[in-house]
Parts: structure tokens; sequence; C-alpha cells
């Protein structure tokens, strides 16, 4: 089989070819469609030596069993955990090196913030506890903050008396985690911040100094007292690689910890370094042509901000099965208290999670994203011969996607019931009993008559029908909360396919708000997006209704009763109108719509 250093070895020989394909050639390339840039990163690899530029790609025998994972654990702890605040960001003081330093205005004072391991004592933290928490939630890999920007260490280091040895917990925390991964089987990966807005030598900017007698030293350490380590989770900031001498940091990792795996943050984001990518709360295009994870939080922030309520279950289900269907991994984050107590409510959702994945693992461990592409409807993975349809959305038992290029043999319900999938007129037409319908997921396993690797990935919905719409609303809290702001003017996306950055909100004082898309010409419309506020929050919405203007008459196509970060909608036949309205019949206060797509 063909490395992923050959590759990359060849791609440098030939200098019209892309450093995007010296990561990975898929089988099939069809629709398919990379959303960055690499030719700085290109350019930068080509002035290294080929041995060089080869070292810094794990091979795909190394990337196996993150490939095969999907789901990681992250937690953000420390210090920092007893006051209320974002990890390092909550921090009122300088951040030497990053574009916001000398204009932070708000937070905990940086006396108080620097000072506040002097009483962290954790009584609560059990490091068995935790990583029993991991497997019980089908997570198969740790990844947990040994250093964050703020410059805290959470583990035995002769670099600094800033750590938690210098704590009245006095334990090395990242031993006790570590140590209970190996013992429980679960994959370590440490998360370590480059920049150190506490360290001296690199407020001074003097990298190469800071490089040698600090962060090389460190890395170090953490690369040889904490037994096998699988993932170094580096972030950078955006800085530029020779900011960390990044070439000679990963050939000397990987000398300590042979098959070793690093995110992309030991470079500009663009540039997609290192062996995947990593969307920071959002969910990934459709990308099978680069591995890729989420990461996220079930509730609250990074770091424990107070007692936020998690996710509700079909958000968290559906979060995890649009990854694995777009082809990537999720890594979700809680943050644990200052006693180092898990929130009751997180570790709830996250057994739940766990009970979901024993159940219908198979359609999520081991599986490629595909060949369907996601849509309002949900997603699709794939394993061997067998594609699995998440349906995801709101629906009435009939589903229509693009025929298959191959016979399907046979179809199961994995969530109960029976099926009848149909195949003619270039359509694959699924139809269910409306009481099979799980208010999950629905999970459909096709056996197909050939591998689903031979499939070319096929997209299910196009552009959505909204761009380029006119939004209009019964009224708008304020300029900013415009109507306008749902609908992009254009293709222009600021990242992961979000092409919106604002959201509309109503006056407080509308008892009954609405917000109306007026496309250009009558179109006809089969699914429906809508994104409300901040993904994995609760919904404001308690019952609305969705309608669609037919003959100058208000028509009503669906009637609901919550929203939410991730609302997919089938209707049960195709409307064609130009004009469509999203009408709140009760809500609470806080509304905010940040999208509202047809398709």
């Amino acid at each position: 089989m063909k490395t992923r250093q050959t590759i990359l070895l060849a791609v440098l020989a030939a200098a019209t070819m892309s450093a995007f394909a010296a990561h990975y050639t898929p089988p099939h390339t069809d629709g398919i469609e990379p959303y960055f840039n690499t030719t700085e990163y290109q350019a930068w690899l080509d002035k290294l030596p080929p041995a060089d530029a080869a070292a810094l790609v794990a091979s795909d025998e190394e990337m196996a069993w993150w490939n095969e994972a999907r789901f990681g654990f992250f937690v953000h702890w420390g210090p920092s955990s007893m006051l209320k605040c974002p990890m390092s960001w909550g921090r009122k003081g300088p951040r030497p090196g990053h574009s916001s330093d000398g204009t932070v205005k708000g937070g905990i004072d940086e006396a108080v913030y620097n000072s506040q391991f002097k009483q962290f004592a954790a009584p609560d933290f059990d490091a068995d506890e935790w990583i029993q928490l991991v497997k019980a939630s089908g997570a198969k890999y740790f990844i947990f903050t040994a250093k964050h920007h703020d410059g805290f260490c959470m583990f035995d280091t002769k670099l600094t008396d800033y750590n938690v040895m210098n704590t009245p917990l006095g334990r090395d925390v990242l031993k006790e985690l570590t140590d209970a991964c190996h013992k429980q089987g679960i994959k370590v990966a440490i998360y370590y911040s480059q920049p150190d807005w506490y360290n001296p030598i690199y407020a001074t900017g003097d990298y190469n100094r800071y490089c040698d007698e600090y962060l090389f030293p460190q890395i170090r350490e953490l690369l040889t007292n904490y037994g096998e380590v699988d993932v170094l989770w580096f972030d950078g900031l955006g800085k530029h690689p020779d900011t960390w001498k990044a070439v000679e940091l990963i050939k000397m990792a990987k000398q300590l910890q042979p098959g070793i795996l690093f995110n992309h943050r030991w470079g500009p984001k663009h540039w997609h370094v290192g062996d995947f990518d990593g969307p920071e709360r959002s969910i990934g295009n459709f990308q099978v042509n680069r591995p890729w994870e989420t990461c996220t939080v079930i509730g609250g922030g990074w770091g424990w901000m107070g007692d936020a309520p998690a996710m509700p279950l079909p958000q968290a289900i559906g979060l995890l099965v649009r990854c694995a269907g777009n082809g990537g991994n999720l890594a979700l984050n809680t943050g644990p208290n200052g006693a180092g107590k898990i929130l009751p409510d997180h570790k709830k959702r996250l057994l739940e999670m766990g009970a979901w994945l024993e159940t219908y693992g198979e359609s999520i461990y081991g599986t490629q994203g595909g060949p369907y592409q996601s849509g309002p409807w949900g997603a699709a993975t794939f394993k061997g011969d067998t594609v699995y349809l998440h349906v995801l959305a709101h629906w009435a038992g009939t589903l229509a996607l693009p025929a298959l290029p191959a016979k399907v043999l046979s179809a199961n319900v994995l969530t109960g019931g029976t099926v009848k999938v149909e195949q003619k007129n270039g359509k694959l037409t699924v139809r269910l009993n409306p009481e099979n319908i799980d208010p999950v997921n629905t999970i459909i396993a096709l056996k197909l008559d050939r591998p689903a690797a031979e499939i070319a990935p096929i997209k299910t919905v196009g552009l959505p029908l909204t761009i380029g719409a006119t939004a209009t609303a019964s009224s708008e809290k304020s300029k900013k909360n415009a109507a306008r702001s749902v609908v992009a003017s254009d293709l222009k996306e600021f990242s992961e396919g979000i092409m919106v950055k604002s959201a509309w909100s109503p006056d407080s004082k509308d008892k009954n708000p609405w917000i109306q898309i007026r496309l250009k010409k009558p179109q006809m419309v089969s699914q429906i997006q809508i994104r409300e506020g901040k993904f994995g929050n609760a919904s404001h919405v308690e019952q609305f209704v969705i309608e669609a203007k037919v003959s100058n008459d208000w028509k009503t196509i669906h009637e609901g009763s919550t929203l939410g970060g991730d609302f997919g909608l089938v209707l049960d036949e195709a409307v064609k109108s130009d004009s469509f309205r999203l009408r709140m019949v009760k809500w609470q206060g806080g509304l905010s719509i940040n999208s509202f797509e047809l398709f």
C-alpha cells in the first residue's frame, strides 16, 4: 500500500501537484470540493529536504486507529476552573504575541487568575472515575489540557514552578489520567499550547530561545514520562511553523513516540498542516480526502464557566453522526468544576451517548463518510458493502435520494421496523412506517452488491436556494440582529460551510414573531434547514409553524415544537413557492435564528 510519505515525496518531485494531494489521494474526487487553499504550505514544503517533508505526515497505517475511532473525549481543566471563566481567555492581562494583546478589558484580574493555583485542592478529582466515564461514553481517545495559553502546567514539569505539583492538590494529574487511560484501553492525546502568556522568555518574543529552553524540553518531558502517547494536540494560535521549529519538533516527537499523530495547529489554520484538520465549534464540511476532527463543547465553554446544561441528546447524537457522515471525528469537551467533579448533567448525557453507541456503534465506528453527502435530511456512513442512512430530520417516513450505482440487496432498520427501498428513475426512495421513525436518529442499513468505497461521493442537495434571497421579519431586536442576517448574499464562505455570521432576533415585545424568506422566483423546495442559537443549546421555541405562500395564501407545511441548532425537515411533498415563513406560536426570551435555508 502506498503510504502518505511516499505520496508526499512524489508530490515534492512534481511541482505541479498540491500539498493537499500529498496528504491523501482518495479513490474518487468527484463531488468533493476542498474548501481551503494550500499554496503557502506548498511553498514552505518546497524549501524543505524531501526527507524532512515526508517526516511531517503520518502513514495510512498510523492513522488507521484514529480514522476508526470517530469519537474522542476532551477535557479542559485547571485552576481557572475555580473562577467561572473560559480557560486562558478569561484572564485580564497580557497576551504576548497575540493580536488581542493590550486590548483586553474584561475578565478575571491577572493577579487573581495567576495565583489561583494556590487554592487548587480539587478534592473530588478521581482519574479512574473520569476515564471510566470516557470508556462508558463510547469515546475511544482522551484529550487533556496539559498546558493552555495561560502557561499553567497540569503535569510534573521541571521547567517551571507554575505547575500542579505546587498546588494543594500536589499530584501529577496528567500522570494519573494517562495511567488510567492505559489501564482501560483508551488512547492518549495530550493538548499542549505552544504560546505561553506566563513564560517570561516567550513574552520577549525570542522564540528561538523559548523553543530551546522551554518548549522542546517540555515536549520531551511529556513524551518521555507518561507512557505511550498517541496524539500531540497542539494549539499554536495560527503562528508560522518556523516559530516553533516545527520540523525539528515533530521529528523529535516521532523519535520519542513512534507513530504519534499531530493535529493541524502547528501552523496557520488555512495551511492544513499535520495529520488532521480541526474545525472548532462547527461541523466540518463533507471531506473524505483529508482526515478531520470537530472540537466542540457538550455544554458551557472551554473550561468550567458555571453549571451549564449539556446539549439535548438528539443534538449530541446528531453532532456525532454528522461528523462521521462528513468523514470526520468528534472531540467533545466537558469542563469539570474546580473541585474536579464532572457535572452530573454532562455525565448523564455522555452515558446516554455511550448507551446509544453500544446499540448502534456499527454505523459509526470504523465507518467512512458517504457515499451520500449530508443534507438537512441527515448523513450517511458506510463500511464494506453496507451503507447506513442516518435520517436526522423531521420526516413523514418517505425519503428520496439520488439512485446508487449499485444494487440494493437488502434493507434493514437498525432502530426498529421494516422499510421498503426502491431504485428507479434516477432515485432511491425509502419508505418507512411513520410509527417506526426514531425521535433521535432513524438508521437504515442498505446492503449493496459491491463495496461502497467504489462509489464516488453523491450530492444529495445543491446550494441553498436562499442565497441572494430577501429576508423580512415582524420585528428586529437591532440592526445587528436584522432579518437579512439569516440569508447569505453570495457564496462567500466564512468557515466550514457557514455563510452567515450573524442572526435574527425579534423585539422582546413581539408576541408572535415571524421571519419570511422571499426567493427571486418560485422554486421547488423539498428540504429545509433551520439553525437556532449556538449549536448544542436548548431551543427557546416551544411551538412553531413553517408556511409557504401558494396562490397568494399562506399554507402550513410543517408544525413543530422545538428547533435547536440543527433542525432539518424533509417535506412529504415538495412545495413550489417564492415565499416561505417561519412563525413562532410559543417561545421563550432570547430567541435567535442563525439561518433559514431552503433546498
